[in-house]
């Protein structure tokens, strides 16, 4: 059966459209050999675009053509008295299957006037689409791992953890006591302790694959409304960065093969260089062409001394508000994460906006337009529907402006990455290189690197990475490399 399809599935000029193809191209690749091309359509990826709440192929089935559709569990049952589908009888199967295909392609024609309607189909067909088999060739790559490392990790844990102490108040609650008594701190040390030690610690080494001897997360780009790609099974994208014990389990992730190196690839502050293209902010545009540690560049401006006084305590507080207005922060949000108090933190943000005036105007600009339009949109125009930006409920309706000015710097950041990794795949492809790349976590690409190929993969990230797409300031790469996820230099 395999060597009757492969002609068909591996020939790029017979056209393809699929519903989540990233799956379907995954497994055909993983178990029978079949590297599908030709992809020209995801009706999953287009109604995700589209703003559809519920993208599974059954739900718009019956959202957009009227048609219900038998349920897998139907074929497979349930429970413990639940198959699979190999064991279905094949005129039951092929009839689910032909279902599947026939409702793909009747929402193809929908989905596809949607996309052209709304001016998303040159960022569905140019940016979207030629990712999809980014995604695959990643997931299919894997990842190494140090199993007994995390083995030693895990007994060293578990006696940390000893006694169990069973307590029960929820995280947010402890989040805000954090620092009132020894007892709060040492309840969320035990919490983070335990919930490491079980998602990734004692998780992992039980996902290696036994065949590939390699651990595959799935990526998803449908999962998230900023464009975002996130992984699952396991999500890697979770482990703690700032903490030694997440470092710890980044020190298990290693490449695959003796005497290769993992080479880390870092968009340096690109949400703040988005937001300064698009502000347009003269202060925040100055301070990236001189190529200025940012912080201490608004800490400069906020507190009117000049750069070489800047202390550390007021570059803290300069990073919080930088990151902080992307997120709607308040001046009760100021005082938690630092030593003001929130009348102090309302006067610090005042003063903020007062040096970065196109920053207010911005957010003030962004908050109008979902109000005006329903929507925002990314650079790439990207859209993120918010009809609950007219709500009259408070809550929702601070919580859609909030999305409404982050949406476009987060999302515009997401397609910045997802460019970059298709360009530098196709690159890499053209050369030959027996390079791969591994890992996608927010701005970060990892990639798995044999010696004699670190300076050409480190020339064509730094080509390609920067020039990804042009922003009124410089795009910054920083690249590392190490034996490990967590030792790189």
């Amino acid at each position: 059966m395999a060597s009757s399809l492969k002609p068909l599935l591996e020939d790029p000029s017979l056209l393809k459209t699929g519903h989540n193809a990233n799956f379907d191209m995954t497994v055909l690749e993983a178990a029978w050999g079949l590297r599908v091309a030709g992809l020209q359509f995801d009706t999953m990826i287009a109604a995700h675009l589209l703003g559809k709440k519920a993208i599974g192929l059954k739900a718009l089935a019956l959202d957009l053509l009227g048609q219900e559709m038998t349920h897998i569990t139907a074929l497979i049952g349930t429970g413990a008295k639940q198959t699979t589908m190999d064991n279905v009888p094949i005129p039951e199967a092929s009839a689910y299957a032909c279902a599947d295909a026939d409702m793909t392609w009747r929402l193809r024609s929908l989905l596809k006037d949607g996309l052209e309607k709304d001016g998303l189909w040159k960022l569905f067909a140019e940016e979207e689409l030629p990712l999809v088999p980014v995604l695959v060739r990643m997931q299919l790559n894997g990842v190494a791992i140090n199993v007994p490392l995390l083995r030693q990790m895990s007994q060293e844990l578990h006696q940390r953890l000893q006694p169990k102490t069973g307590y029960s108040t929820d995280a947010a609650s402890l989040e805000a006591l954090k620092g009132a008594h020894p007892v709060i701190d040492l309840i969320l040390e035990y919490r983070q302790l335990s919930k490491l030690k079980s998602t990734y610690v004692d998780a992992l080494p039980e996902m290696v694959n036994p065949r590939t001897g390699r651990l595959h997360t799935s990526y998803n780009q449908a999962g998230v409304v900023t464009g975002r790609v996130s992984s699952s099974e396991p999500n890697i994208q979770n482990i703690p960065i700032r903490t030694e014990l997440g470092r710890q389990v980044r020190k298990a992730f290693v490449p695959g093969q003796p005497g290769w190196l993992l080479m880390a690839a870092d968009y340096s502050q690109v949400e703040l260089r988005v937001l300064a293209h698009i502000s347009r902010d003269e202060g925040l545009l100055a301070a990236f062409a001189r190529d200025e540690d940012i912080h201490a560049a608004t800490a400069s401006l906020v507190y009117g001394v000049p750069l070489s006084e800047v202390t550390p305590d007021m570059r803290r507080i300069a990073k919080v508000l930088n990151f902080g207005v992307l997120y709607g922060l308040s001046p009760y949000g100021i005082s938690q994460q630092t030593d003001l108090n929130p009348e102090q933190g309302a006067q610090f943000i005042e003063t903020y906006f007062a040096k970065f005036p196109g920053i207010r105007q911005y957010i003030e600009g962004a908050k109008e337009q979902a109000r005006r339009l329903g929507y925002v949109e990314t650079l790439l125009r990207r859209r993120r529907y918010m009809p609950e930006i007219n709500s009259s409920n408070f809550v929702a309706r601070q919580a859609a402006e909030r999305e409404a000015i982050n949406m476009p710097i987060q999302g515009t950041a997401a397609e910045i990455i997802k460019r970059a990794m298709v360009r530098l795949q196709e690159r890499m492809d053209a050369i030959g290189l027996r390079s791969m790349m591994t890992i996608q976590v927010h701005d970060e690409l990892i990639f798995e690197v044999p010696p004699e190929e670190l300076e050409t993969m480190r020339s064509l990230i730094l080509e390609v990475m920067p020039g990804a797409i042009q922003l009124a300031v410089p795009l910054k790469v920083a690249v590392k490399v190490g034996p490990s996820w967590g030792d790189l230099e």
